[in-house]
């Protein structure tokens, strides 16, 4: 979406709510919002189920993608998804300020990941974007939250239940809240 509140999010992360340009965002929440309880009203095995949520992320999806419903993201068009992701049911993804899973990704069910946060000293009417990056081959468990800025790294694990607020180095497991390294894994 060019020339879109977007543009501002990926170029500042700071973004006042009374921005004219905020109805960019607006529209596609409200588009997301419809297409997920469409999307979440299916069965995984549904012919329409893929071409809804290719209709969500405004591309492709391999067919080694599994996303379970119910499923709900607010900014589909934010997100790209690599191959052989699996999204597990009641996955709740915040997207505005992109969201971008590589190949082999495995997230747990419950699992939250937001890229918006609102400003400390002024909460009603600031915002901070921050993208998500998960890379390749890691495991978000059971409940985690990743908030916004945020990087996993390649083959890292995030334990059930973990708040994940700073980058996971690759080849680590992380847990706890805020989550801090456990243990690196031999690769």
């Amino acid at each position: 979406m060019k020339g879109s509140l977007f543009d501002v999010i990926d170029a500042t992360g700071l973004v006042d709510k009374r921005d004219p340009r905020m109805r960019y965002v607006e529209a596609e929440m409200i588009r997301s919002h419809e297409l997920c309880l469409k999307i979440s009203s299916k069965k995984p095995t549904d012919p329409d189920y893929k071409r809804l949520l290719e209709e969500l992320f405004q591309s492709e999806i391999d067919d080694s993608v599994a996303i379970v419903s119910p499923f709900y993201c607010d900014c589909g068009c934010r997100m790209t998804i690599g191959k052989n992701v699996t999204i597990n049911k009641g996955a709740t993804i915040l997207s505005p300020g992109k969201v971008e899973i590589e190949d082999n990704v495995l997230i747990g069910p419950e699992v939250k990941i937001a890229t918006v946060n609102h400003d400390l000293h002024d909460r009603h009417n600031l915002f901070h974007f921050g993208k998500v990056t998960i890379k390749e081959n890691a495991w978000i468990c059971i409940g985690a939250i990743i908030c916004p800025g945020v990087t996993i790294g390649r083959n890292a694990v995030v334990a059930a239940g973990a708040v994940v607020t700073k980058d996971v180095p690759d080849n680590t497991v992380v847990g706890g809240n805020p989550a801090t390294v456990i243990k690196k894994i031999d690769v």
